[in-house]
């Protein structure tokens, strides 16, 4: 006996679609206003200007400021998280130490080289490397969502350097995240330092830096435990 074929899901209403692209235009709107000024340098009818809607279009649509600035993170954080997990997965468990980190490296920073440059995400990664470094307490709100992918990066790490003490495994996941941030940033420092002869924009030259400067950091890191 055949399954029955599932009913289609209903045609959604002009209603429908007109909700869910102003959901789009606030995320938008509020996700590159805080890359430019920051969690508190924003106010909602600066968002809600700024994605050609009524003020009361956040609280409606997402509870307000708060809600707001968790869906802009949360619909980064998934798929990219999502990407990393991917190629943990796909780990060598053994083999050659520097393969290992190597590859390690690799699941943290090769899903952000590969959605820089695109103009959403770039706001994405300038604002979240202000939100590391701001200390606000806004960033309660996602602690849980970063703190899950940073221990499945601390497993692996103890399992490739099992000698190092705890200190030196947390350190060099930190700085490995402290690194990749403002790698994928564009925050043009790069670009001032060298007055122009050197562009943080480079992706592929600045992801290889990158690669090799957290192998060589880390090795060292842990190899002085």
């Amino acid at each position: 006996m055949t399954n029955p074929v599932p009913a289609s899901q209903p045609p959604r209403t002009s209603r429908e679609v007109d909700r869910d692209k102003l959901r789009d235009r606030l995320l938008d709107s509020a996700e590159e206003l805080f890359a430019a000024r920051g969690y508190s340098g924003v106010g909602v009818r600066d968002i809600t200007d700024h994605a050609d809607t009524r003020l009361a279009a956040v609280s409606e649509q997402f509870g307000g400021k708060e809600g707001l600035f968790r869906a802009v993170l949360l619909r980064r954080i998934q798929p990219l998280n999502d990407d990393r997990r991917a190629l943990l997965a796909a780990l060598p468990a053994r083999g050659a130490r520097a393969r290992r980190l190597r590859a390690l490296i690799d699941a943290f920073a090769e899903p952000m080289r590969q959605r820089a440059g695109d103009p959403g995400w770039d706001n994405y990664f300038r604002f979240i490397a202000q939100l590391a470094n701001s200390g606000h307490p806004i960033g309660r709100f996602i602690a849980e969502d970063y703190n899950a992918i940073a221990a499945d990066f601390i497993v692996h790490l103890r399992a490739i350097f099992p000698a190092a003490n705890e200190a030196a495994i947390h350190d060099a996941y930190l700085h490995l995240v402290a690194a990749a941030m403002h790698t994928y940033s564009n925050n043009l420092r790069l670009d001032s330092l060298t007055e122009g002869r050197m562009h943080a924009a480079d992706i592929d030259e600045r992801h290889r830096a990158l690669l090799r400067f957290a192998e060589g950091g880390i090795t060292a890191l842990v190899a002085a435990t």
